[in-house]
């Protein structure tokens, strides 16, 4: 029988922890930041107009939609389209 030197029975010995310990992280992070099979940074878009970003609420919310205060969120990446606020603005004015 061979002696392990101490780091060999160490790493052996946490070498089970560390296993599940990143499995469960890694399910942590997957459903983190997504609600309702859905990811929220997807839903968020851009308005180019009054430069705010916003997404659309789901029925059972009071608002119909929400609106971001500006630099709040980065906007690299979000879809830019105008707000329901500026199109109801350019078609009133």
């Amino acid at each position: 029988m061979k002696k392990q030197s101490m780091i060999e029975y160490i790493l052996e010995a946490t070498k089970v922890g560390w296993e599940t310990k990143s499995s469960i992280d890694k399910k942590k992070k997957s459903s983190k930041y997504e609600r309702l099979h859905h990811r929220i940074d997807d839903q968020i878009k851009y308005c180019p107009s009054c430069e705010l970003t916003w997404k659309k609420n789901r029925k059972m919310y009071i608002r119909d939609f929400e609106y971001f205060p500006k630099n709040h969120i980065p906007i690299i990446g979000k879809e830019k389209t105008k707000c329901p606020k500026c199109k109801e603005k350019n078609n009133n004015g």
